[in-house]
């Protein structure tokens, strides 16, 4: 049987695709609690892990929160000082 270079493209993405389906849950895997499977500790601990998780999806906004609120408020303090508006650039 004689490799044409479409049946070599086959081969390349068949060898691709199995190499995907066998790394990637791999390196896409839970978070290393999930991973290692903890066993149940109680109402206590499901608790905790509401709360460090709310943390973490919280933290970036808040703090994109802060640096806008401190670029602001450096911005009036800028306007203020040179006694003109922002908007009155002609």
């Amino acid at each position: 049987m004689k490799a044409t270079p479409h049946r070599t493209m086959r081969i390349r993405v068949l060898v691709w695709a199995l190499l995907l389906v066998v790394l990637v849950p791999v390196v896409l895997s839970a978070c290393p609690l999930c991973k290692e499977a903890v066993p149940d500790k109680g109402p206590s601990m499901w608790r905790g892990m509401y709360w460090s998780i709310l943390l973490m999806v919280t933290m970036p906004f808040a703090a994109a929160g802060t640096i806008a609120i401190l670029v602001l408020r450096a911005r009036r303090r800028q306007t203020s000082m040179s006694g003109g508006s922002a908007g009155a650039r002609s």
